[in-house]
C-alpha cells in the first residue's frame, strides 16, 4: 500500500479541490480530533488491546480513504496476473475462449503478448491474497441498483433501490446519518462511509440515488525494462530515470523499516513489494492520477436539486467508476455512468494481460469525455436496472471494460420490473432478498436430463434437482448439489488443457467462469466438451456427491455456505469470540440478487454480501426503508448483546 503512494496522490488532489470542499474536509477532521481530545484515554477496546492512540485525523486522510474505497472497486490488475498464469499453459486463442465477452462468445483477435514469468505472477498473486483480507480491498465488489418510474408503481411516483456488495465486517463498513444544516444547504439522509464527509447513497429533499460498480478497466500492468543498476527504465528507445521515494514504516516496539519506492511514467513498481518477482511491473491506475475530486462529487450529490445538478456532481465522481440511478420528486428517473476511463493507444489484449512498457504501444492517450459516457433520462420502458453488467450495446464507440459481471442478476431485476404492476417498496424488498440463480437452475436441468447416476447417493442428488426451483436458500440441499456441480463442471472441462492449479486459478476470475459455463450449456458441440458432454456431466455429478460427503443431512446449502461478521482483531484466536459474530447459515451466491458471493480459496464461506440496502420513495420520503447487517458496537457491552439478524 505504501508503494502505491495513495498519500502522495491525495496531497496532489487536495490542491485541485475548491475552497468550499477543503473547508468541509477540514471541519470533518476537526470533529474527529475534537472527539479524540475529549475521549483522552477512554478509547474503544481495540486501541487498549493494541496499546496505541490514533494520530490526529487530517483532510488528506479522508482523501486517502476515498482512494482505498476505489481500490477495492477497480483492482482488475489481479485478473491480469491470473490470466497471465493461464497463458503460460494455454495458447492465446484458447485462453480467449474461456474469457467470453459479455454476455457470450467473443471476437478478440490474436495479439502480441508480453509474457510474465511464472515466478513473477505467483509472487504478486500471493501478495494480493494477503491484501484482500481487508474488507475494502476485496476484489470484484459489486452491487444492485434500479429505479422505476410512476408507470410501474402503485403511487404513480418513482421508486428506487440499491444495495452495495462488499465484505461484511464488524464493525460494518456503512453507517447511516442525517445531515441537516440550518440554512438548508444540506438536507440529506443515507449511508456514509467513516472517513469521508457526506452521504454516498441516499436521498435529499428533492432526489434519491443509488450506485453500482460500473467495472471500467482503469488499471494496466506494464512490464518495464530496467538497466542493470535498477535506476533507469527503457521507453521508446531511450533510457529514463526512475522516480525514487522513501517510505518509513514505523513498527511498534521495533526498528522502523525504510522502503525505497521506484516508479516509472506508468506508475509505481508494485513488483518491488514481492521479493520473488523476477520482472519489474508498474501499475497505471486512475486512482493515482492528480485531480480526482471524489469528496467534492459526494457533497455535490448531497446538495443537488435536479437532474442537471446531479449530473454535474457525477462528472466530478471520476474515481471509482460507478453506475448511478436517479429519481426525483417531480417524477423523473435517470441513469448516469461516471468515472475516468482511459482511451488507450492500442488495446489489442482488451486489458486482459500486462503489456510492454518499453515500446510505447499501449499508452493512455486520454479519457472518455464525460458527455460521452452512458447516460439517459426518462426512458420509454420507464425503468433502469444495473447489476455490474455492461451498460451499453456493442455499437458503443469506446472500450469500457472486459470485466463485466454475468447478466443473471440484471435479467431477473429487469424481468420483475417489466412484469410487475403497481410495485411497492415491499416488492423491491422481496427482490433484494431473492436467492434465485438462473445459471444454477440450468446446471440442475442439464444434470437431470443427461447424467446417468451410478450410486444411490448420485440418484438421491438428482432426485433433489428434479423439481427444484433454482432458489439458493440455506435449507436447500438441491442448491448445494447445483453449486458444487457447476464448479466441478468448469474444472472438468478445463483440466484436459489446464492442470488443477490453473483450473483453480481460473475459478478466481469471478464473472468469466459463469459465462464460460453458459456457453458450454448452450452449445453441445462446444470444443471444451471435447466430444464428451455426457461423460463430463456424469463425472461432475460423481465429484459433487463425493465433495458433499456421505451424511445427506449435511447437504443443505446453509450447512456449508456461511458468513461471519469479522473484526480485524478477530483473526487472533483468543479474541475471536469477543470481536466476531457468526458463522451464520446463509443463501445466495455470485449470481443471486441477494448476494452470497464467496472466494474459491475459502469455499464456501461468504466473502461479499449486501453491506447496505435502501429503498427510497420520492413520493413519500418517510416511507423509505433501509437495513445494515449489524450496528457498529458502541461499547464492550454491546458486543455481548444478542443481535437478531435475518439474512433474508
Amino acid at each position: 500500500m505504501r508503494i502505491l503512494g495513495m498519500t502522495q496522490s491525495a496531497e496532489a488532489d487536495w490542491q485541485t479541490l475548491d475552497a468550499g470542499t477543503q473547508a468541509i474536509l477540514q471541519a470533518y477532521a476537526d470533529g474527529v480530533n475534537a472527539f479524540l481530545a475529549q475521549a483522552g484515554d477512554n478509547l474503544p477496546l481495540e486501541f487498549k488491546i493494541l496499546g496505541i492512540k490514533p494520530q490526529p485525523w487530517t483532510p488528506i486522510d479522508s482523501l486517502v480513504f476515498g482512494k482505498l474505497v476505489a481500490w477495492g472497486l477497480s483492482n482488475n490488475y489481479q485478473d491480469e496476473l491470473v490470466i497471465s498464469k493461464l497463458t503460460a499453459t494455454l495458447p492465446w486463442k484458447k485462453t480467449i475462449s474461456i474469457l467470453p465477452n459479455y454476455p457470450g462468445p467473443d471476437v478478440i483477435p490474436d495479439a502480441n503478448r508480453a509474457a510474465l514469468r511464472p515466478e513473477t505472477t505467483d509472487a504478486l498473486l500471493a501478495l494480493n491474497h494477503d491484501m484482500n483480507a481487508v474488507p475494502l480491498s476485496k476484489p470484484d465488489q459489486g452491487s444492485n441498483a434500479w429505479v422505476v418510474g410512476g408507470a410501474h408503481t402503485r403511487t404513480g411516483k418513482p421508486l428506487l433501490a440499491g444495495d452495495p456488495h462488499q465484505g461484511l465486517s464488524m464493525p460494518t463498513l456503512w453507517y447511516e446519518i442525517g445531515l441537516h444544516s440550518a440554512g438548508g444547504q444540506y438536507d440529506v439522509v443515507g449511508g456514509s462511509l467513516p472517513g469521508l464527509p457526506g452521504v454516498e447513497i441516499g436521498h435529499n429533499a428533492r432526489l434519491a440515488w443509488a450506485v453500482t460498480n460500473a467495472r471500467p478497466d482503469v488499471q494496466d500492468l506494464f512490464i518495464e525494462t530496467l538497466n542493470p543498476a535498477g535506476t533507469q527504465y527503457q521507453f521508446m528507445g531511450e533510457w529514463k530515470d526512475l522516480t525514487l521515494r522513501e517510505e518509513i514504516i514505523n513498527v511498534k516496539d521495533g526498528v522502523p523499516v525504510t522502503l525505497k519506492v521506484r516508479a516509472t511514467q506508468h506508475g509505481p513498481l508494485i513488483s518491488d513489494a514481492a521479493p520473488d518477482a523476477s520482472q519489474a511491473l508498474a501499475l497505471r491506475w486512475t486512482g493515482l492520477d492528480q485531480g480526482r475530486p471524489l469528496a467534492q462529487a459526494i457533497l455535490g450529490l448531497d446538495q443537488a436539486k435536479n437532474w442537471d445538478e446531479f449530473r454535474a456532481a457525477t462528472a466530478l465522481w471520476q474515481l471509482p467508476g460507478m453506475n448511478f440511478v436517479y429519481a426525483d420528486v417531480d417524477g423523473n428517473i435517470g441513469y448516469q455512468m461516471s468515472g475516468a476511463v482511459p482511451v488507450r493507444a492500442s488495446n489489442d489484449v482488451y486489458g486482459l494481460l500486462p503489456v510492454s512498457g518499453a515500446d510505447g504501444a499501449h499508452e493512455w492517450l486520454s479519457f472518455i469525455p464525460f458527455e460521452q459516457l452512458p447516460s439517459a433520462v426518462n426512458p420509454s420502458g420507464d425503468f433502469f436496472a444495473s447489476a455490474n453488467n455492461r451498460p451499453t450495446g456493442k455499437d458503443y464507440p469506446y472500450f469500457l471494460s472486459h470485466y463485466f459481471q454475468p447478466p443473471y442478476r440484471v435479467a431477473l431485476i429487469s424481468e420483475t420490473i417489466r412484469t410487475g404492476k403497481k410495485l411497492r417498496a415491499d416488492d423491491f424488498a422481496n427482490l433484494q432478498a431473492s436467492w434465485y440463480s438462473d445459471i444454477n437452475l440450468q446446471v440442475a436441468r442439464a444434470l437431470v436430463a443427461e447424467a446417468s447416476p451410478q450410486t444411490d447417493a448420485e440418484r438421491a442428488a438428482l432426485d433433489l434437482l428434479k423439481n427444484w426451483d433454482g432458489v439458493m436458500s440455506p435449507e436447500s440441499a438441491a442448491a448445494s448439489v447445483s453449486e458444487l456441480a457447476q464448479r466441478q463442471l468448469i474444472r472438468l472441462a478445463l483440466t484436459p488443457e489446464l492442470d488443477s492449479a490453473g483450473a483453480e486459478a481460473y475459478l478466481t476470475l469471478a464473472g468469466y467462469p459463469f459465462m464460460f459455463l453458459q456457453n458450454l450449456l448452450d452449445d453441445r458441440n462446444n470444443a471444451w466438451w471435447d466430444g464428451k458432454r455426457a461423460e463430463t456431466l456424469n463425472a461432475a455429478l460423481a465429484a459433487t456427491v463425493k465433495e458433499l460427503g456421505t451424511d445427506q443431512s449435511r447437504w443443505a446449502w446453509g450447512k456449508i455456505h456461511t458468513f461471519t461478521l469479522s473484526h480485524p482483531l478477530g483473526s487472533v484466536a483468543v479474541l475471536r469470540p469477543l470481536f466476531n459474530r457468526g458463522p451464520y447459515p446463509v443463501g445466495g451466491n455470485w449470481n443471486t440478487v441477494n448476494s452470497g458471493a464467496y472466494y474459491p480459496d475459502k469455499a464456501y464461506a461468504m466473502g461479499l454480501g449486501p453491506a447496505y440496502r435502501i429503498i427510497s420513495d420520492p413520493g413519500n420520503w418517510d416511507a423509505s426503508i433501509s437495513i445494515i447487517p449489524v450496528e457498529n458496537p458502541a461499547s464492550l457491552l454491546a458486543r455481548f448483546t444478542t443481535i437478531r439478524f435475518n439474512p433474508g
